[in-house]
């Protein structure tokens, strides 16, 4: 039985990841911001799946110390770990920092999953079959990015930098770990009818409009991943488009890119 960590598990694609992985008998920690939520989804897929052995431990990515934290309680708790899925996310326009500082859209989707993926890497189960998926998107080609820029990234133009940040960990990680036995992908499921998609403002009916002939379900969305996680694929170091497996190929801009970044996540542990 597989014991596998989802952040972001309490709706959207995380729920649906969850819920895959419950009906195929995992051991699933729900790692969510929002404890009360992730209870409720816990309790109806315990109910739809007959799988007990769901948990939901507190994290928020937004914050190192709430990382360090979640760390520490999972090791006391459940010890190793044979998956990953960073699949937690936000796209919002506030301006306000993280309790560390950082623009918020980067700082939870690509610093905190960056922090929270090297705190458990020391608990994979050496003997299991590893793997860490993450939660990207095809907006990562317009991401372009400069590490001494990072915080001064807004909104949409944050929330792309984020993920291709995202694609790019997700590579150098691969390589990192290929010899270890770790399968590492990145995933970008599609344009899902989730939450994420809206602002909360006026304009929310006209995303829904122009999306609406493209969107899929969360359920659809989720496919890959759960895939993923029940190695039922077997590469290492892709961009899975839509289910598709493509090679992240590197441009002279991405390998600079690549290498700050490196320097950055340097100083971030």
């Amino acid at each position: 039985m597989k014991t596998v960590v989802v952040t972001g598990a309490n709706r959207g694609i995380g729920k649906e990841t969850v819920r895959g992985l419950a009906h195929a008998g995992c051991k699933v920690i729900m790692a969510c911001r929002n404890v009360a939520a992730a209870e409720a989804a816990r309790a109806e897929i315990a109910r739809e799946t007959g799988n007990g052995d769901l948990h939901v431990l507190r994290v928020d990515l937004a914050s190192k110390a709430s990382i360090e934290a979640f760390a520490a309680a999972f090791a006391e708790r459940f010890r190793t770990l044979d998956v990953l899925v960073n699949n937690a996310g936000i796209s919002t326009s506030a301006r306000e920092a993280t309790v560390d500082g950082h623009e918020p859209n980067i700082g939870t989707n690509f610093i905190g999953t960056y922090l929270l993926t090297r705190r458990l890497l020391p608990h994979f189960d050496r003997a299991g079959d590893r793997a860490i998926v993450n939660l990207s998107s095809g907006i990562e080609a317009i991401g372009r990015f400069r590490t001494d820029r990072i915080d001064r990234y807004r909104w949409f133009r944050a929330y792309a930098v984020s993920k291709r940040m995202l694609l790019l960990f997700t590579r150098w990680l691969s390589l990192e770990k290929e010899a270890e036995g770790f399968r590492i992908n990145a995933v970008h499921p599609g344009i899902v009818d989730t939450s994420i998609m809206y602002t909360g403002k006026w304009f929310d009916f006209l995303i829904r409009a122009l999306c609406a002939p493209f969107f899929i379900d969360a359920k659809e969305g989720a496919r890959t991943c759960v895939e993923l996680a029940l190695g039922k694929r077997t590469e290492n170091g892709k961009f899975f488009v839509k289910g598709e497996p493509r090679e992240i190929r590197l441009t002279a801009r991405k390998r600079k890119e690549t290498a700050d970044l490196m320097r950055f996540c340097e100083a971030l542990d």
